[in-house]
């Protein structure tokens, strides 16, 4: 479990494809299991999106006017993604990161893991979400022993990533972050 920095807040990581990890991230965030769907993958490049979900010409659009950046995309899962993984809406949500810190800590994971790495916020599931190590810490507790690996990169502050959901070439802003709904779409034209 992998504490670490992005280009807008801090995120815990683990193996996006091992169902014991991500139950052990689900109690430590306090979140039921069923949650773990939800989960961004932290991967390196649309390479890497295109092994686990399906890449049309709108995600190819957005991707390269977006990526790496402050965007998440939401896209229909493969079935080369673990079953326990798809079986509530077949759609995985995916990162690129920005920030170098965060572009070396999934270059290392996945190059030892060969998967994604969750990217979910550094909370427990209801709590605030916080800018530094030491806060996110103090805010886990005890439970914080249970991350293994910690990443600290200074104070992070910023919106959380703009979302945009991508299937069958369908765009839909879910939420606005520093990308507006605007450039999304103006990136599509």
């Amino acid at each position: 479990m992998i504490l670490y920095p992005t280009e807008t807040l801090y995120a815990i990581g683990v193996n996006a494809l091992d169902e014991d990890e991500l139950k052990k991230l689900s109690t430590l965030k306090n979140r039921e299991a069923n949650h773990v769907d939800r989960w961004s993958w932290l991967v390196r490049n649309i390479d890497d999106i295109e092994k686990y979900a399906y890449v049309t010409n709108s995600v190819l659009k957005v991707t390269s006017a977006f990526l790496p950046g402050k965007l998440t995309l939401v896209l229909q899962a493969k079935d080369t993604v673990p079953l326990f993984r798809r079986k509530y809406d077949n759609e995985i949500s995916f990162r690129i990161s920005s920030d170098p810190v965060a572009q070396e800590v999934i270059e290392e994971f996945m190059a030892e893991h060969d998967a994604p790495l969750t990217c979910t916020s550094a909370n427990i599931s209801g709590l605030s979400t916080l800018g530094t190590v030491d806060e996110i810490l103090q805010q886990f507790g005890k439970e914080a022993n249970q991350i293994t690996k910690i990443v600290d990169d200074g104070p992070r502050k910023g919106l959380a990533s703009t979302i945009v959901r991508i299937i069958d070439d369908k765009v839909t802003v879910l939420r606005e972050g520093d990308i507006t709904e605007v450039e999304i779409l103006k990136a599509l034209q």
